[in-house]
């Protein structure tokens, strides 16, 4: 496997380890894991590991220390608070062995919620996504906003002060990447996003990218993956950014199948969002158009930027698939009229 052309062997691999567990000894090459959009991830067979450590373990290796310092952050936090997530066992900065900041944590046996699933295995598993799924989702949504935030975000501050992790953080960052895009509407509508934040009293540590392939169907139950997104928002940012992956499925789909999969999909988010507020009745949705605008945003930005400079990520992107959908949400909320592509 690779990042940035740099072969990651056993050998680079157990390095690491040792630089903590000196009888550690990595037994077959690293197996990739796919599933990241931003990190590398390797499946490690480790022996000699300290006692109560696992033999088998996940090296992530983050492309900025900074990002990866955060996800360590909230993901310490949230287990220690009793959110099942992989336990973290080593870090390391930049540098020798491995050229990035990388972290080691427990791998989990199971598979993602929605593993392998296409178009046609979407129709076959309706039922079963009616229902499951929506309550699997929001009572771990749930679970996740009732951490207690403020050691959250000592522990973030702490070990990151300058990432964002608020929305007033990450608002210019979005209208910098609509700048960036060159496209007019794309601007005013970041624009309007910025100069109509709503009220951020309430606020609680959000996943921001809570969907089936991020929950891990394990025996001991589900286990959420991927901190990278999390941030201090209120319970609509959150809500928001699930229910567009759920009522918008980024699956390339014979044009045959769906209206089927766009009923199931509009179903299955209804859902979603009935079953959270039932978890948490206290929670103001109020806001939750300006959240999935600002989704939207994020999703146009990212993309448009990517196409400008002609970057290979563009053609990648699961949210390409979102872009009309995106498109649309993203007027709605501003008023602004957004063409895609």
């Amino acid at each position: 496997m690779t990042v940035n052309t740099v072969k990651i062997s056993a050998e680079m691999a157990e390095a690491a380890l040792r630089t903590a567990w000196p009888q550690a000894r990595v037994i077959a090459e690293p197996e990739p894991l796919t599933g990241g959009q931003w990190a590398t991830m390797a499946r490690l067979q480790v022996r000699g590991t300290p006692p109560g450590v696992p033999g088998e373990q996940v090296l992530r290796i983050t492309p900025k220390a900074a990002m990866g310092a955060k996800e360590v952050a909230v993901q310490d936090q949230m287990a220690a608070a009793g959110v099942a997530t992989p336990a973290i066992r080593l870090t390391g900065p930049a540098g020798e062995p491995l050229g990035r900041a990388w972290t080691v944590m427990d791998f989990v046996t199971g598979a993602p919620l929605l593993a392998g699933l296409d178009g046609l295995g979407m129709v076959r598993r309706l039922p079963h996504l009616a229902l499951r799924l929506p309550a699997q989702l929001a009572e771990t949504m749930a679970a996740v906003h009732r951490v207690d935030p403020q050691p959250v975000v000592a522990s973030v501050r702490r070990a990151c002060p300058s990432v964002a992790f608020t929305i007033d953080d990450l608002l210019p960052h979005l209208t910098a990447a609509a700048t960036a895009s060159h496209r007019p509407a794309l601007i005013d509508a970041a624009t309007a996003v910025a100069a109509s934040r709503p009220d951020q009293s309430g606020s609680v540590v959000c996943h921001g990218d809570l969907h089936p392939l991020n929950l891990i169907d394990s025996a001991g139950g589900l286990v959420v993956l991927d901190w990278t997104g999390a941030v201090l928002a209120p319970p609509a940012y959150d809500l928001a950014a699930t229910w567009l992956l759920l009522r918008h499925p980024a699956l390339p789909v014979p044009a045959t199948l769906r209206p089927a999969i766009a009923a199931a999909a509009r179903g299955v988010a209804r859902a979603f969002i009935r079953r959270y507020r039932a978890a948490c009745p206290g929670a103001d949705l109020g806001s939750f158009g300006w959240y999935a605008g600002l989704h939207a945003l994020r999703i146009l930005a990212d993309l448009a930027v990517w196409q400008r400079a002609g970057d290979p990520r563009a053609g990648q992107y699961p949210g390409r698939l979102l872009a009309p959908a995106a498109t649309s949400l993203l007027a709605r909320a501003t008023g602004i009229p957004i063409r895609s592509g």
